[in-house]
């Protein structure tokens, strides 16, 4: 494993003998290609001491509902038999993430954590490290979910994805590294029960919101997410290079796993790479995005600390140009349950809000153009954001992540450039439907989006 991914919080690097090593599993739910868990499974096997396993089950985190924790579950519970296989302790806890990890650290002679990208695990992971600290424990982070990692990517917000895409290409190929999980040398024989109990009953334990239901499109696990991928390597690569096009359907859909880290975006890598003899164009288009858009996103959460605020996300001119337009008249507005119930006079806006609800996904172009019309039906730039964010991160599987704080604040000019002057935009990037008639065949994707509500 390179340096780069590796982070000690304490200076304490001699444990003292307890009772296991502890990986707080949390950003990388997997066990294939995770460095994490390599890691602690090697200082376990070094102290001749079991593995524990922890994930935290938090009844209370922000925007998640039903749909996110069905997926997460399903992958989470997955695991399960691989560890007990492995004679590694695999431990759910419901609870709070500050009080679950007060409970398990003084036990621990290591702890190993995997890397966060957004404020609210950061924060925790700096409490945790405050916590190993004042108990003398060693305590690790590893950066498992970045393909170039934290450390060695650019160490201020970037601009856009032409000012960031040179320096990761610069170094990507230091990075390309697999882990192998080792044999564990002490097995645990202890088995948790929590996370054996059926989904349903660990939805009603921490009450989960159950306005928005579990996806009938996704089912979460790492096996799942190797399956998504053969089936678009097989079926999609080859027509990769039409994936702006609603209408041809050829995207992934992989970035649900991508978001709870239930497959490693270095193992998307290397897969992909073995096919850029057969699908040279196609397979850089994928590794666009797979790298310099997506670690685009991570920077932008990472080093610009109001990514999450509309006062803070976007840049100077952007701001100027949605001051000097606030007052223009608007010819429509919506509110939030008529998007949701797509009532708008737009059938292609109402297409994708129908994508979305019942799928938990929504092609990528659609996203920009649904994000777009939200502007210009809002009664100001302020309620738009919070109405794209709030939809975004309660409805798609792969919201409240960098991505999704990223593209939202590109629907305002962040990572883009100024473009012509027009209402309500101002110089923000316009999008409308006579550009969806003209690029592609849009009636069949709204077609094809209609017959998911019946």
């Amino acid at each position: 494993m390179h340096n780069d991914r590796i982070t000690w919080h304490t200076t304490h690097t001699q444990p003292f003998k307890k009772s296991y090593v502890l990986y707080w599993m949390q950003q990388a739910q997997r066990i294939e290609n995770n460095p994490a868990l390599a890691y602690a499974a090697q200082k376990a096997n070094a102290f001749n001491l079991p593995l524990k396993v922890l994930f935290i089950l938090t009844p209370d985190y922000k925007d998640a509902n039903v749909r996110h924790y069905t997926f997460m579950l399903e992958g989470l519970k997955a695991l399960l038999k691989d560890f007990e296989a492995r004679g590694i302790d695999f431990e759910l806890t419901i609870g709070p993430f500050e009080d679950t990890l007060t409970k398990a650290i003084p036990d621990a002679s290591f702890v190993v954590c995997d890397t966060a990208y957004l404020k609210p695990l950061r924060a925790i992971r700096f409490t945790l490290a405050k916590m190993a600290h004042a108990l003398q424990v060693p305590l690790v982070e590893i950066d498992t979910d970045t393909i170039v990692p934290l450390k060695a990517a650019p160490q201020k917000c970037e601009y856009a994805a032409r000012t960031i895409r040179p320096k990761l290409l610069k170094v990507v190929d230091a990075y390309l590294e697999t882990v192998d999980m080792p044999t564990i040398n002490v097995k645990s024989t202890q088995s948790d029960d929590t996370i054996k109990a059926p989904i349903k009953t660990l939805l009603e334990t921490i009450n989960a919101d159950a306005s928005v239901k579990k996806s009938p499109t996704f089912t979460g696990g790492t096996d799942y997410a190797y399956e998504r991928l053969e089936d678009f390597i097989e079926q999609c690569l080859p027509r990769y290079l039409d994936s702006a096009d609603p209408s041809k359907d050829v995207t992934s859909k992989l970035s649900p796993y991508l978001h709870f880290g239930q497959i490693s975006p270095i193992s998307l890598y290397l897969r992909l790479d073995e096919k850029r003899d057969q699908y040279g164009e196609a397979v850089e288009a994928f590794l666009e995005q797979l790298l310099v858009r997506r670690e685009l996103a991570i920077n932008f959460t990472v080093h610009c600390e109001g990514y999450d605020r509309f006062e803070t996300m976007t840049d100077a001119w952007a701001y100027r140009t949605m001051e000097a337009h606030l007052d223009d008249p608007r010819k429509y507005l919506y509110t939030k349950e008529d998007y949701l119930n797509a009532r708008t006079h737009d059938a292609y806006f109402n297409a994708a809000m129908i994508e979305m609800v019942e799928t938990g996904f929504m092609h990528n172009y659609m996203r920009m153009y649904w994000g777009k019309k939200i502007i210009e039906w809002s009664a100001d730039y302020k309620t738009a954001y919070e109405t794209i964010l709030t939809l975004n991160n309660t409805y798609f599987i792969d919201g409240r992540d960098p991505n999704s704080y990223a593209s939202v604040a590109w629907l305002f000019g962040r990572h883009d450039r100024a473009w012509t002057e027009r209402c309500i935009f101002g110089k923000l990037r316009y999008m409308n439907e006579n550009g969806l008639k003209r690029k592609f065949d849009i009636d069949a994707y709204a077609k094809r989006m209609q017959s998911l509500k019946k």
